[in-house]
């Protein structure tokens, strides 16, 4: 409801008194006006005994010490008719036109035949709507002041108070005249506001500006004989609420589909947030974790961490883009996600050209879990198994069983992480093994050698970080009971 001497909006500003009505102002930067004529006495006593449901509250004009122009109107706190036309997610049926056309034409007619004469500033942003869904008209009757005004240098319109440009359409062609280069505000005219509100009537209907289709030509005579506006308002059946009420009806039978796809993209949404959470965490401590639980820190007495790492990455790295790199990075751990799924194994991390995966944790497996590393470990040297341009692809695997801590660390992002020798022991088995092999310490080989289903060869004595010498064997394959390889 700001008055559009200013482009910008203000901030509504309140009475201290709560039994008075809440005001708006806009300012107009200018010359303090020490007296008024009796004509301009008159005028604002006329403007302040104006009484509709459809005009906004005039409360008068005063100009404070700093010499700013104060134009006062009663607030209206929901939105313009122009926030409604343009919000694409408001609907504007025949209904709304009608009860918002109505409104208009009752407030107009009633300044028409006031000693007021005319609007004057008859634009979609003066259209405000109230809680009541009753449209009142606003910031009218003052144009023709403030010209004169303006023209007497009373007060001096600053470019930042012109009339902004996007309302020319409009007014008037020939009320546009007075508007000099933008730095003053046309008299007004019953015809003018005639003019408007055709315009407006336009937006109503069509949600667009009359004059953005190109290619307009005259087609002939445009006059027409007056008409009453009196003759054009039909009887009203209620306010725009009851109306609305009885709208109610229509609406409901399509609530149940609304309600539908609202549930089918919340659960879509659902999906996808427990699909990013089982991919930070195990699903048994995700799902604890969405149903508000917490999942305190545990020792296993047995579990088998896995540990595969990408041979030469950083040669590949110096040779390619940094999105070809992250491209081939997304490919491979793709493929290594997929096999991951077929056994009982969980993939805790990846660091860089490192991918981390342990089976026993947190869902103990009855001993499986070195056989499912096994397996798992199988696969994927045989999966990486494929160039990139003229980058042939190696890997480099190690594993190891032992007893082993984990928990969930984290509130914001939270991780759940191993602790222990048991992964210090995996990582050294993987960092002192050759490309494409798969390396395991003695504990964890003499565990497989105990079903005769596995491949296993003796690489002898390896000098390991922080273990010293340590008796190491190859994995090699998998063969089934009549001794052919399985892979």
């Amino acid at each position: 409801m700001e008055f559009p001497v200013n482009d910008a909006r203000l901030s509504p500003m309140h009475c201290s008194a709560p039994q008075k009505p809440n005001l708006l102002n806009k300012i107009v930067d200018g010359i303090i006006v020490q007296t008024h004529s009796r004509a301009e006495l008159k005028f604002l006593n006329e403007m302040r005994q104006l009484n509709h449901d459809n005009l906004s509250t005039f409360f008068g004009i005063c100009v404070n010490e700093l010499d700013n122009f104060y134009i006062l109107y009663a607030l209206i706190d929901r939105a313009s008719l122009e926030d409604f036309i343009k919000d694409p997610d408001f609907p504007i049926d025949d209904l709304f036109r009608s009860a918002f056309l109505r409104d208009i034409l009752k407030g107009l007619q009633y300044l028409h035949k006031s000693p007021i004469r005319c609007h004057g500033l008859l634009l979609t942003k003066n259209c405000l709507v109230d809680s009541n869904w009753v449209l009142k008209l606003t910031h009218f009757g003052v144009v023709g002041m403030l010209h004169e005004f303006i023209e007497g240098r009373v007060l001096r319109s600053l470019p930042e108070y012109h009339l902004n440009p996007d309302y020319f359409p409009m007014f008037a062609p020939e009320l546009l005249k007075e508007t000099g280069n933008c730095d003053n505000y046309p008299h007004g005219s019953p015809q003018g506001d005639i003019y408007s509100l055709g315009m407006i009537l336009y937006w109503l209907m069509y949600r667009e500006d009359p004059f953005s289709k190109t290619g307009l030509r005259g087609k002939g005579s445009c006059y027409f004989p007056l008409f009453e506006i009196s003759f054009l308002i039909s009887s009203p059946k209620g306010n725009l609420v009851d109306q609305m009420l009885r709208m109610n009806e229509k609406y409901a039978q399509n609530l149940e589909q609304i309600v539908a796809e609202r549930n089918a993209l919340l659960q879509e949404a659902q999906e996808q947030t427990n699909r990013l959470l089982n991919e930070m965490l195990p699903a048994s401590v995700a799902q604890v974790l969405k149903e508000g639980g917490t999942i305190p820190p545990r020792s296993y007495d047995a579990a088998t961490v896995c540990f595969v790492q990408l041979c030469d990455f950083s040669a590949l790295v110096r040779r390619s883009r940094s999105d070809e790199v992250i491209s081939f990075l997304n490919d491979i751990f793709d493929r290594f996600d997929t096999i991951i799924k077929k056994h009982d194994v969980y993939k805790v991390e990846t660091t860089g050209e490192t991918y981390m995966v342990a089976s026993g944790v947190p869902n103990e497996n009855e001993g499986r879990h070195i056989f499912e590393i096994a397996e798992c470990s199988l696969d994927i040297r045989e999966v990486s198994r494929l160039n990139k341009h003229d980058f042939k692809v190696r890997v480099r695997i190690g594993f190891h069983c032992g007893p082993i801590a984990a928990g969930v660390i984290g509130i914001r992002s939270p991780r759940y992480c191993l602790f222990g020798d048991t992964v210090n022991f995996a990582s050294r088995m993987q960092s002192n093994c050759p490309p494409n092999q798969i390396q395991t310490s003695e504990v964890t080989a003499l565990k497989l050698m105990t079903t005769n289903e596995y491949t296993l060869v003796r690489r002898g004595i390896v000098q390991v970080k922080g273990k010293g010498e340590v008796n190491c064997y190859w994995l090699n394959e998998h063969v089934h009971e009549n001794n052919h390889v399985a892979h």
